[in-house]
């Protein structure tokens, strides 16, 4: 681990914050944007798009596994090269999936399985990273937050456009690209000295006893389990039901952009729709964490918001294209609440030392239930057609979450589970 004097450490946090929030918005985006290149790639291959969208899973799985190990080397050789061969993994696995020959869906599965395993490296490096360089760590992270929901945004509308103005394979390459430069950028950063990292300090962030520990670790195993399976289910899910249900707007939309001489394709506005979705969402993570969260007591937000997705789910499964959309919007909304109050209950309950694996044991359970939530995308509307009967039943899904939050501990806000965050060491 590099370390850096005193004078140093406000110019460097800052430049931590940027390239840790740009792996950020790219992980976010090349771990989704399959979920909309496949119906481009349906079509270009003549398959079912549930049977090319199952060719993910083993990614998805690789996305929750790959956090703990990932967690671990970040302790053994630091930081800021495990975020080099972040962003070195990503970009080379998204050229090799536009590379694929065509039909070749074994080679596209393993090219998927390398955006899983690299883009696993993020949350169990990015966030510690953060954390341990800023000298404002909550502006930081909701900084570090919104790039990531630009991400969520962008895995739509950047392969709708790439798609429309050249193919499929752009899709893939493009980004690719910009990964691997943004790797070279960071990795002549950390040549220099312009980047490092920090050490944690050696007190324990522990202070509620091993029973409060237990507790809060069983609550969340179980309640960020099915959140995953919810979670998955609305970002693969979501462009299969905004194809069918606005199909007749979008219909009338490309009618008329035709009629002025403007050819466009079904999937730009699907991945409008979805990168809809994830734009609201990342203003109300920001808004959320300054006006809720920090005021409000953490158990009763995170139970509020776990209920309110079993409304969410209802709409995305009955609603027509717009009910749907804004069920969608409502589902990762939500979401934007329930993630930071979850990481703050892990940094105050686990110890310091340990925060890394704790990170990264949460994204093992978080994005490990990922690959049921494709698989059931698939049997689900292989058997019936459509996802609705998906949808309800993740709304029963979501009143289990609600009833095992109210188990969590109470009392807590943000600010008071802040002053129990590890800080930044003094420089050596």
């Amino acid at each position: 681990m590099t370390i850096v004097s005193a004078t140093e450490t406000v110019a460097m946090g800052k430049r931590v914050l940027i390239f840790s929030s740009i792996g950020h918005a790219l992980m976010h985006m090349m771990t989704a944007f399959y979920a909309v290149i496949v119906l481009t790639l349906a079509v270009a291959w003549d398959l079912p798009a549930e049977r090319l969208l199952e060719l993910y899973a083993p990614s998805a799985i690789l996305l929750g596994v790959m956090s703990l190990p990932a967690g671990w080397a970040s302790d053994r050789f630091g930081a800021p090269l495990m975020m080099v061969v972040m962003f070195a993994g990503l970009g080379l696995s998204s050229i090799a999936c536009g590379l694929v020959a065509k039909g070749d869906t074994f080679a596209l599965m393993l090219a998927l399985c390398g955006l899983g395993v690299f883009g696993a490296i993020y949350h169990s490096v990015g966030i510690g990273w953060i954390i341990r360089t800023a000298r404002e760590q909550g502006h930081a992270m909701g900084v570090n937050g919104l790039w990531g929901s630009a991400g969520l945004a962008l895995y739509g509308i950047v392969p709708g456009v790439l798609i429309t103005l050249a193919s499929w394979r752009a899709a893939f390459i493009i980004p690719g690209v910009i990964c691997l430069v943004v790797g070279a950028v960071l990795a002549w950063q950390i040549r220099s000295g312009e980047v490092g990292d920090r050490p944690m300090p050696n007190t324990a962030g522990l202070r509620t006893g091993r029973r409060a520990f237990w507790r809060v670790f069983s609550v969340l195993t179980v309640t960020m389990a099915l959140e995953g399976v919810i979670w998955a289910a609305v970002m693969f899910g979501a462009a299969l039901v905004f194809e069918t249900r606005l199909a007749a707007d979008i219909a009338s939309l490309r009618a008329l952009l035709s009629s002025w001489g403007v050819a466009t394709q079904v999937v730009l506005w699907v991945g409008l729709a979805t990168s809809m979705i994830y734009v609201v969402s990342g203003i109300a993570q920001y808004v959320m964490g300054r006006t809720v969260i920090d005021r409000y007591p953490l158990k009763p937000t995170y139970i509020v918001a776990s209920a309110l997705q079993v409304v969410a789910m209802v709409a995305l499964a009955m609603g027509n294209g717009y009910v749907a959309l804004l069920g969608a919007i409502l589902s990762a909304v939500l979401s934007s609440a329930t993630g930071p109050i979850e990481n703050i209950l892990i940094a105050r309950y686990t110890p310091s030392r340990y925060h890394g694996l704790g990170f990264g044991a949460k994204f093992v359970v978080a994005l490990g239930a990922s690959p049921l939530a494709i698989l059931l995308i698939a049997w689900v509307r292989e058997a019936t057609g459509s996802l609705e009967w998906l949808f309800l039943s993740l709304a029963g899904l979501a009143v289990a979450i609600t009833l095992v939050a109210l188990l969590l501990p109470g009392g807590e806000r943000a600010a008071e589970a802040d002053a129990a965050q590890p800080v930044p060491a003094p420089a050596e």
